[in-house]
C-alpha cells in the first residue's frame, strides 16, 4: 500500500495549545507550547540564562565562545516573526542574529509562524550567540517522494551554503517510498563531518500518536535515521543557584528500537541491547513543558518544551564545540561518531549530565546508555574540553 508522507507543523490555538493536523500517516515532533500564555516572561519557564548555567555552557560565553565563525541550518516548515525574535533577545540581552532564509521545492513563500520555527530560532540563538542561522523552508503537505526530495534538497543546500550542523525537529511514522534519498545524503554529510541533529519524537517507545501511527513500538524517522544524532527528552529541576537539583526522562520521550535499520558501527555501548539494530535516542535535552522554557511567539510569554527544543539547542551545541575545537587547531568530525567515543571513555562524566530517574511502561532510564535520553543531558564545558582533547 502506498504511503502518503506529510512534512507538517503543529497548529496552535489562540492559547498555544498544540493540534495534530488531520494527516493520517504523519506527525511533527514537538508539542511545543505548554497552555500559558502572558504579557511578560514567565515565571515558572526557564531563561535562556538559567538553561545556559544549568548545562554548563556560560563560561563558554566568558572565554569568547560563542558560536563564532560557525553556521547552524534549521530544516523548517512553518515561519516565525522578526519582531518575536527581536522581543525576545532584547529581553535576554542577546546579540541581533544574522539569520539567512531559504525557500526548497517551491517558489518563495510566506509561511505561517505556527511557533515551531520561532521556538527554535530563539533557543539555537540563545544556546549559540554568535552562530549564523541558516532557515530553510519546506513547501508544506508535500506528498510522497516529493516531499522526500524537497528533504534531500534542503540538507544538500545547507551543506553546500557551509552548515556543519543542521536541526531538524518533525518526523513520520516511518520511512516510506522515496525516503532513500534523504538516508543517502544524511550518510553523505556525516562522512563530510556534517550533523544533523533530529528531535526523537514526544510519543514515548511509539513512533506517533496511536491516531497517527498504530500501537507499534519503535521510533520516528528522520529521528531513527543511522547518520543522524537523536536528541531525547528531560524534566529538569533547578536549584536557586540555577545547577540541576534533579533531572529525569521525560515520560514521553520518543526512544526505542529503530528498525529496520542495522546498527551503525559508531553506535557502541554496553547497555544497548543484544541486536543488530540502531537504537535511539543518542543524547538528550530538556523537553518537559511542564518545566519548560521561555518563548516570546505572537507577541506573547509561552511556555515551551518537547524534543522539538533538544534538536536546535544541540545544535547550537556543537557549533560551540566546533569553535572551540577549531581555535585549538583541531577538526572535528560528525558528532554521531565523537559522542559514542566520549560517552565510552573516561571523559563521559565530564561531558554528560547521566539521566538515571524516569520512564515509561515500555522503556526506563539507567546509569550510562539508554534508550530514553542517550548518554545524557550535556555537560557543555566539560563536553567541549573532551572533544578538544580527544585522540
Amino acid at each position: 500500500m502506498f504511503h502518503r508522507i506529510f512534512i507538517s507543523i503543529i497548529a496552535l490555538c489562540a492559547l498555544g495549545v498544540g493540534a495534530l493536523p488531520a494527516y493520517a500517516t504523519s506527525h511533527h515532533q514537538g508539542a511545543p507550547f505548554f497552555t500559558l500564555a502572558a504579557g511578560h516572561p514567565l515565571d515558572t519557564a526557564y531563561s535562556p540564562s538559567q538553561i545556559q548555567a544549568a548545562y554548563s555552557a556560560t563560561p563558554l560565553y566568558s572565554r569568547g565562545i560563542t558560536g563564532q565563525g560557525q553556521t547552524v541550518a534549521l530544516i523548517e516548515v512553518d515561519g516565525y516573526r522578526s519582531s518575536d525574535l527581536q522581543a525576545f533577545d532584547t529581553a535576554y540581552s542577546l546579540p541581533a542574529p544574522v539569520v539567512q532564509q531559504y525557500f526548497v521545492g517551491a517558489q518563495r513563500q510566506t509561511p505561517k509562524d505556527q511557533g515551531e520555527t520561532t521556538m527554535d530560532l530563539e533557543w539555537l540563538h540563545a544556546m549559540a550567540p554568535g552562530a549564523v542561522i541558516q532557515v530553510y523552508y519546506l513547501k508544506n503537505q508535500r506528498v510522497g517522494k516529493a516531499g522526500w526530495k524537497d528533504l534531500k534538497q534542503a540538507l544538500s543546500m545547507a551543506a553546500s551554503h557551509g552548515a556543519r550542523s543542521i536541526s531538524m525537529s518533525f518526523g513520520t511514522c516511518g520511512p516510506t517510498p522515496g525516503y532513500s534519498a534523504v538516508k543517502n545524503e544524511l550518510a553523505a554529510l556525516m562522512k563530510r563531518g556534517i550533523t544533523a541533529f533530529v528531535s526523537s519524537g514526544d510519543s514515548g517507545a511509539r513512533p506517533g500518536p496511536v491516531s497517527d501511527c498504530g500501537r507499534s513500538l519503535g521510533m520516528s524517522y528522520p529521528g531513527s535515521d543511522p547518520s543522524v544524532v537523536s536528541v531525547g527528552g528531560t524534566s529538569l529541576q533547578l536549584n536557586p543557584d540555577n545547577s540541576i537539583a534533579a533531572e529525569a526522562a521525560w515520560d514521553l520521550s520518543g526512544g526505542g528500537r529503530a528498525a529496520p535499520f542495522a546498527r551503525p558501527p559508531w553506535q557502541t555501548a554496553a547497555q544497548l541491547p543484544a541486536d543488530s539494530f540502531r537504537w535511539g535516542p543518542d543524547v538528550a535535552f530538556l523537553a518537559d513543558p511542564q518545566t519548560g522554557v521561555s518563548v516570546y511567539y505572537r507577541g506573547r510569554w509561552t511556555q515551551s518544551g518537547g524534543t522539538s527544543l533538544g534538536a536546535p539547542a544541540w545544535a547550537g551545541i556543537w557549533a560551540l564545540v566546533r569553535q572551540n575545537a577549531i581555535q585549538m587547531g583541531k577538526k572535528p568530525g560528525a558528532a554521531d561518531t565523537v559522542l559514542y567515543r566520549i560517552g565510552n571513555s573516561a571523559q563521559y562524566a565530564q561531558a554528560f549530565h547521566d539521566v538515571v530517574d524516569g520512564g515509561n511502561m515500555w522503556l526506563q532510564a539507567s546509569q550510562g546508555w539508554d534508550p530514553i535520553t542517550g548518554w545524557g543531558s550535556p555537560n557543555i564545558d566539560g563536553l567541549v574540553t573532551a572533544v578538544a582533547t580527544l585522540r
